[in-house]
């Protein structure tokens, strides 16, 4: 019993020994204050030499980086751009989105990306990764949101307003800013109907001035990037031997 209680004894007075200790240290550490600064602007030029510490810490990175991104995803026959009120670039965005939904047994009626989202044309022959990157930078993901038969209509007439926008699954015309003969599959418009439109994330938010999402209903999100889906159906084009050509096929048309 004398040696139990000499053992916690003497850990009890360590404790407390080293306990003051660190109070006393923190007690006369110093307290730094900034005492003053200098602004001061700093060209960034070609002029300015390499930081050869910096290029060897980083280089290992991006060679690795450069290997994946370099590799060939798909072939086309031609450059393609995006254009209103339809181009391939829209048709080919819009279908990679409803093949994606279809693969994934995600329920849609149309698939629908904006306009604005594809930011550089893709070139003609070799297409590489970092090339769909620089087409679509960000990390949309895929969703889907829901609209009656009228509101639907107004989604229309936000994209006749707009000059056309990327689309699958249906075809519009647009006369005087408002979208006329709409059909979706093959079917006239119902206004009693309700429709599911498979779309980006930042679109059901509203985006690129699209207020009418803020209308949609039974919004789900999927875990798949339009990145990601761009880039599959290029990729299983690619392994059908098949080279991209997509055309302008009417989905849009102005009166």
């Amino acid at each position: 019993m004398s040696n139990f209680r000499n053992y916690y004894s003497g850990n009890y007075i360590l404790k407390i020994c080293v306990y003051v200790i660190l109070i006393t240290l923190t007690a006369c550490s110093p307290k730094l204050q900034l005492s003053g600064s200098d602004k001061a602007l700093y060209p960034i030029s070609s002029d300015l030499s390499k930081d050869q510490t910096i290029i060897d810490y980083y280089l290992p990175y991006k060679l690795r980086i450069d290997s994946m991104m370099n590799e060939i995803v798909a072939v086309s026959a031609l450059e393609i751009s995006k254009g209103r009120p339809e181009g391939p670039l829209n048709n080919l965005m819009a279908d990679a989105m409803a093949d994606a939904g279809k693969s994934g047994n995600i329920p849609f009626d149309i698939a629908y990306t904006n306009y604005g989202g594809l930011r550089v044309p893709l070139p003609q022959g070799n297409i590489a990764l970092f090339n769909i990157f620089e087409l679509m930078p960000f990390e949309n993901m895929i969703t889907t949101v829901q609209f009656s038969g009228s509101d639907m209509k107004q989604f229309f007439d936000y994209m006749a307003s707009m000059g056309g926008d990327p689309i699958s699954g249906a075809t519009f015309k647009i006369s005087n800013k408002k979208a006329l003969d709409i059909m979706i599959n093959g079917q006239t418009l119902d206004l009693g109907k309700t429709y599911t439109v498979l779309t980006s994330d930042y679109m059901a938010n509203g985006g690129d001035g699209g207020t009418i999402f803020l209308k949609a209903t039974g919004r789900k999100e999927y875990n798949i990037k339009l990145r990601d889906a761009l880039l599959l159906y290029m990729q299983k084009k690619s392994r059908a031997g098949i080279i991209l050509n997509p055309k302008i096929d009417g989905r849009i048309t102005v009166e």
